[in-house]
């Protein structure tokens, strides 16, 4: 290798590098300015790298012309154990063509503000129904490239992508593209129905009875808090109100699937009733899962060292305590305040203990999560809908307080 190529792959490591650790540390996402965008989705194609083109695909720059002209950026969404392999290839390519690049479970540098661009089973369910287009490059298939453009929409850019909100929050009259028509032609193709004159209201629920709408204990975490959102979480809790009145001494604990055994799940479910009284314990089938998954954070359901999500298993609707017990773990109540923002009860924190004892007793390679639990009325009720259906209002009513 001649000494000029050496520096250019010397320099590519250092850019690689550099780039992700800024956007590390900013917790946002790695841009690269790439060239021959043609060339570079061969290489991803060929390196069997599970990648799409989130949006706006007639604008993608396949060509030099297009590359010099764009102003646009170009993001793309990729399968979590291929990221640094799509980098790489990003990093030794420099041109105009923007190109953000986010991951499936949202690993440290490729994130929204520090947070997965989509909820995760959202992103491995557009790449697992991926399409490729005509010229070259992969995309969401119309049903997915619709919901997740709307969901796009309606909680990342909110108010600011022109559409009226219908709510109090004023629209911005001049976005910088024009959002609607790329919502209306996306929905023709897909087969969606829509309205021309679409709030961002009706879109929340639209996404939401799609299973595709983001979650309130989601939305309440969201780094990026604008007025539109401020105003939708307002809505939905006093849609509830009177079921997380009732739900304030009630708890749902969540085993989830690297929870794996009979022996690991009853000692669980041991340790649980040493703090709660437990009420019901539901084996979830595949819809309450799909339910789960898709309405609910839950740790976003996720692990860095499996491809595909962590599915919830095992379902413990609880009671609380009348008086709540010692902290189960060592926390400064400043460190607990940060760590836990949104925890009522500081029972739930059993959880903890649980896993360091079910990773204590049947080590692997990896720590198992092993367990989710709702951290106030609120997200019990999400869950409780989630876990139940339309059986929720009953078993509130049947539990909760009056």
């Amino acid at each position: 290798m001649s000494l000029a190529a050496n520096i250019r792959t010397s320099w590519a490591k250092f850019e690689f590098h550099a780039r992700l650790a800024h956007a590390r540390l900013k917790k946002g996402t790695v841009r690269f300015k790439i060239t021959d965008l043609q060339g570079f989705y061969r290489q991803l194609e060929i390196a069997a790298v599970p990648y799409v083109v989130l949006r706006w695909a007639d604008d993608v720059p396949m060509t030099s012309e297009m590359e010099q002209s764009t102003q646009h950026d170009v993001d793309h969404l990729i399968a979590d154990h291929q990221i640094k392999t799509a980098l790489k290839f990003a990093s030794v390519r420099p041109g105009k063509a923007k190109c953000d690049f986010y991951s499936a479970s949202g690993q440290s540098g490729t994130t929204y503000n520090g947070m997965p661009y989509y909820m995760p089973v959202h992103a491995h369910r557009i790449l697992s129904r991926r399409i490729k287009d005509p010229r070259g490059f992969y995309r969401p298939c119309p049903e997915d490239e619709f919901f997740s453009f709307a969901f796009h929409l309606c909680y990342h850019k909110g108010h600011r992508c022109g559409i009226p909100t219908g709510l109090d929050t004023a629209h911005d009259m001049s976005p910088q593209r024009n959002y609607l028509a790329g919502l209306l032609t996306m929905a023709e193709v897909a087969g969606i129905s829509l309205s021309n004159d679409i709030t961002l209201l009706e879109l929340h629920t639209q996404l939401s009875q799609s299973g595709w709408g983001m979650p309130n204990d989601l939305m309440l975490r969201w780094p990026d808090q604008h007025p539109f959102l401020k105003e939708l979480i307002e809505l939905e809790e006093e849609a509830v109100k009177e079921y997380t009145k009732a739900a304030r001494r009630l708890t749902v604990f969540i085993l989830r699937d690297d929870c794996d055994t009979d022996e690991l799940q009853q000692i669980a479910v041991k340790m649980i009733a040493e703090r709660f009284t437990i009420i019901q314990e539901i084996a979830l089938d595949a819809d309450a899962k799909n339910r789960i998954m898709s309405q609910t954070r839950g740790g976003n359901w996720i692990e860095k060292y499996r491809p595909e999500p962590v599915e919830p298993v095992r379902a413990i609707l609880c009671r609380n305590a009348e008086e709540t017990g010692p902290l189960p773990i060592s926390m400064s109540p400043a460190k607990l305040a940060k760590r836990y923002p949104h925890l009522e009860n500081t029972d739930i924190l059993i959880k903890r203990v649980i896993r360091d004892h079910i990773n204590k007793i049947a080590p692997l390679e990896h720590d198992r999560v092993a367990i989710h639990a709702t951290d106030n009325a609120l997200e019990t009720v999400e869950t409780l809908r989630a876990v139940l259906s339309d059986e929720m209002k009953n078993f509130i009513e049947m539990y909760g307080e009056s």
